[in-house]
C-alpha cells in the first residue's frame, strides 16, 4: 500500500470520521479502491508536488504507467514530456483551485481541476487533481465547426432562391428552363402533381420576365364554382344579374392586364369555359358579362395543372386547340420520389422554419431520417412541409424519432424499397446502407471528393473515414 500511505499520513482532517480503530493501512486500502472506481482521473501530490498516488482511470488516460509518475515532481513529469503544463504548480503558487486544460503524452486532451488541501497551520498537504477527458468533447467541437463552415459552403450552393429549395440536378434543369423562357412573352404549361411547387415557378417565370413590376394574378380553376367562373375571368357590367355590384366587378384578366395570368388547374375548366378562355387568347380582348364591347387586354398566360390533358383530349374532357394555345413551353417539375436528394434538404429548411417559429430546437434522428428519405411523398414538398410543421409541434423530445412520425412512413411502409431491412439485416445495417446510398449518390454527382463532402454538409476527412467504414470505393 505504499502508494497511498501517504494520503493518510499527510491528510490531518478530523472530518473524514474514519474509525479510530481501523488501522490506516486498512484505510488506504479504502481510499484506493474508492478512487480507482472513479470514471474520471485522479492524481495527488504532496506539498512539494511529489507524486504520491493516481488511481486507474488516469493511467488509462495518459497511457502511461502509474511507476513513471510515482514519486516524481510535476516538474520532471513536465521536462519528460508526460505533461505539457501542471495546474497542480499551479495551486501550489496561488494557494487557490485551479481549473485548466491540458494534454497528455498520448495527445489526450483532459480537463484538469486541481485543489489544493490544508493541514491546521495553513500550509499545503496535498494537492488533488481530478482530470475529465475531454478529446472526443473538442474533438466533436471542432467537427461541429467545420460542419458549420461546410453547411454555409452548402447553403451557398444549394439553391434557395424563389421560394424554393433544391440540390437535385433536376430540379436545377426545371428552374434553369423556367428563367430561360421567362423572357419570351409566350404561354407555359407547367405540369407536376400535387404539392411540388407549380405555383412557386409560375412565380419565377413572372419575376425573370419583362412583366416582372406588373401584376401576377393566380387563379385556382378547381376551387371556384361553374357558375362564377366567367364573372371571375372576365368581370361583369353593373347590374347584369341579381346581386351584381352596381359600379361592376374586373375580372382577373382586367387585373393581370400587363403582367402574368397564372391559370391553376387549369383542367378543372368546363368545355364551355375552355371555349370562351380559347376566344380570349385567340382575339386577346374580353366582354364582360352584361357587356357589349370587347375590352383588349395584355397578358401572359403561365397555366399548371397535375393531370394528363392528352388523355383527357382523348377522352373529349379537354380541347386540343387550347391545348395546343397554352402549351407552347412545357415544363414538368417531378415528383419528390424522383429526386430524393432534395428530400433532406428540404426537411432541413422547414425543420429550421418551423424551429424559429416555434422557438423550439428540435432535430430527426437517424431512423427518422431515413424513414422520410425512403418515403414517397404522394403531397410532394407540401406534405413534406405539413409533416415537418406537424412533428416539430407534436414531438415531446427535442429529437423527433421514427415513432413520432405518421404510422403511414414509418419503416413498415418502406420495407419493400431498394432499401428494405431483408431478412437477416438488422436496423443498423440498413442505416448504414442508407448512409452509403447517400454517399455514392454525392459522389456520383460530384467531381470531386471535397465537392461531394461539401454537398453532403461534412468535412473531407469525414467523408474519407465514412467511405473506408462502408466500404466505398
Amino acid at each position: 500500500m505504499k502508494k497511498t500511505e501517504n494520503i493518510c499520513e499527510k491528510n490531518n482532517s478530523k472530518s473524514l470520521n474514519f474509525c479510530e480503530d481501523i488501522p490506516c493501512t486498512q484505510i488506504n486500502s479504502y481510499i484506493e479502491s474508492i478512487l480507482n472506481t472513479v470514471q474520471d482521473g485522479v492524481y495527488i501530490t504532496d506539498g512539494k508536488s511529489k507524486t504520491i498516488f493516481l488511481n486507474n482511470a488516469y493511467e488509462k488516460l495518459s497511457g502511461t504507467k502509474k511507476e513513471l509518475f510515482l514519486n516524481k515532481t510535476m516538474t520532471r513529469i513536465i521536462e519528460e514530456g508526460l505533461i505539457d503544463k501542471s495546474g497542480t504548480m499551479e495551486a501550489l503558487n496561488s494557494k487557490k483551485e485551479i481549473t485548466m486544460n491540458q494534454t497528455l503524452n498520448n495527445k489526450n486532451q483532459v480537463l484538469i481541476t486541481s485543489t489544493p488541501l490544508f493541514d491546521l497551520d495553513g500550509n499545503i498537504n496535498l494537492v488533488v487533481t481530478t482530470v475529465r477527458d475531454v478529446t472526443l468533447i473538442n474533438s466533436l467541437k471542432n467537427e461541429l465547426n467545420r460542419t458549420t463552415l461546410d453547411m454555409n459552403k452548402l447553403k451557398s450552393l444549394i439553391h434557395e432562391k424563389d421560394g424554393i429549395v433544391y440540390q437535385s440536378k433536376q430540379m436545377e434543369n426545371t428552374i434553369l428552363t423556367a428563367k430561360k423562357v421567362a423572357v419570351y412573352d409566350t404561354s407555359v404549361l407547367i405540369s407536376g402533381e400535387t404539392g411540388v411547387g407549380k405555383d412557386i415557378v409560375a412565380r419565377i417565370i413572372h419575376k425573370n420576365s419583362n412583366r416582372a413590376n406588373k401584376p401576377f394574378i393566380d387563379i385556382n380553376c378547381s376551387a371556384i364554382p361553374e357558375s362564377l367562373m366567367e364573372s371571375e375571368l372576365f368581370g361583369y357590367e353593373g347590374g347584369s344579374f341579381t346581386g351584381a355590384l352596381t359600379k361592376g366587378k374586373k375580372g382577373i384578366f382586367e387585373l393581370a392586364n400587363g403582367g402574368t395570368l397564372f391559370l391553376d388547374e387549369i383542367g378543372e375548366l368546363s368545355l364551355n369555359m375552355q371555349a370562351k378562355l380559347l376566344k380570349t387568347l385567340q382575339n386577346k380582348t374580353i366582354r364582360k358579362i352584361g357587356g357589349s364591347k370587347e375590352i383588349p387586354i395584355d397578358v401572359r398566360i403561365v397555366s399548371a395543372t397535375n393531370q394528363d390533358l392528352k388523355s383527357m383530349i382523348e377522352e373529349k374532357k379537354f380541347r386540343d386547340d387550347l391545348y395546343y394555345r397554352i402549351n407552347i413551353i412545357p415544363i414538368e417539375i417531378l415528383p419528390l420520389r424522383k429526386r430524393r436528394e432534395d428530400i433532406l434538404l428540404l426537411v432541413n429548411h422547414f425543420l429550421e422554419k418551423s424551429n424559429e417559429i416555434n422557438h423550439e430546437n428540435k432535430f430527426f434522428s437517424k431512423e427518422a431520417l431515413l424513414a422520410l428519405y425512403n418515403y414517397d411523398f404522394p403531397g410532394n414538398v407540401r406534405e413534406l412541409k405539413n409533416l415537418v410543421e406537424r412533428s416539430v409541434v407534436l414531438s415531446r423530445d427535442d429529437e423527433i424519432q421514427l415513432n413520432d412520425l405518421p404510422t403511414v412512413i414509418k419503416i413498415s411502409d418502406f420495407q419493400e424499397k431498394s432499401f428494405e431491412l431483408k431478412k437477416g439485416v438488422n436496423f443498423k445495417q440498413a442505416v448504414d446502407n442508407f448512409e452509403k446510398m447517400v454517399i455514392k449518390n454525392a459522389l456520383d454527382n460530384s467531381s470531386t471528393s471535397k465537392e461531394a463532402a461539401i454537398k453532403l454538409g461534412m468535412n473531407e476527412s469525414t467523408l474519407t473515414r465514412k467511405k473506408q467504414k462502408l466500404g466505398i470505393i
